[in-house]
């Protein structure tokens, strides 16, 4: 994968002069990652819709007639639209 930085002339020629420019840069990002606490997205405001569905079933688990429909929809639209996030 590669990234474009803006960065000033003179540091750039500096960086020119390193033997492995790559390598370099990697280990300069790593180590400023360790020292910098992990970014954790703030909270959605508000629930989503299967925490939603889910506090639905937790009030009322008894009277789900009629649901079965919907539900099958929720899930069948879940699955179309997953998406898996990897952390770094």
């Amino acid at each position: 994968m590669e990234i474009t930085l803006t960065l000033s002339d003179d540091l750039v020629k500096q960086l020119y002069h390193l033997p492995n420019l790559s390598e370099f840069v990697s280990d300069a990002i790593k180590q400023a990652r360790l020292k910098q606490p992990p970014v954790i997205p703030p909270p959605p405001t508000e629930p989503s819709k299967w925490a939603k569905m889910v506090q639905r079933v937790q009030n009322d688990p008894i009277h789900l007639e009629g649901y079965s429909e919907q539900l099958k929809h929720d899930m069948r639209e879940f699955r179309e639209s997953f998406e898996l996030k990897l952390g770094d």
